[in-house]
């Protein structure tokens, strides 16, 4: 497929897909947006360093719960997919805008066994935008005490 000028192939993760890029981003986006940590706790128990991340999204990928966008053999975009729940997506910011994001949720949503649900982060405009252009409604928000 083709998003504007990138040819990318969505599938899930393989053996052969490199995580560490995404393992890295993704500890930068916790260190740094509202919330990030949070998921992160709710998904492997504490926020991780890279190295940690990297083993976990291994794990999740032997699961079959990693999708991932490629250019070549380059992972430019990714989704972790578990219990019927996009728990969280990602596209590397230089490819943002160009509907990766979208067709990667397209590709996970033709599975045979699609999610009904999906996290957002509390002001995250971009990723609820992307949901809703998939005809999801935000119905729970989630209060938590510290």
């Amino acid at each position: 497929m083709t998003a504007d000028d990138v040819t990318v192939e969505f599938a899930r993760a393989t053996a052969e897909d490199s995580l560490g890029a995404l393992a890295e981003a993704l500890v930068e986006r916790a260190r740094t947006t509202r919330g990030a940590r949070a998921v992160m706790q709710e998904l492997w128990g504490s926020a991780l360093t890279a190295t940690e991340l990297a083993d976990a999204l291994e794990a999740e990928r032997t699961a079959g719960h990693v999708w991932v966008a490629r250019r070549g053999p380059e992972v430019v975009a990714a989704a972790l997919v578990t219990r019927n729940c996009v728990r969280g997506i990602w596209v590397r910011p230089d490819l943002r805008r160009r509907h990766i994001g979208a067709r990667l949720l397209g590709a996970i949503l033709d599975d045979d066994d699609p999610p009904r649900d999906a996290w957002a982060l509390p002001g995250d405009r971009a990723t609820k935008s992307l949901y809703e252009s998939v005809g999801w409604k935000a119905r729970l928000l989630t209060m938590r005490g510290e």
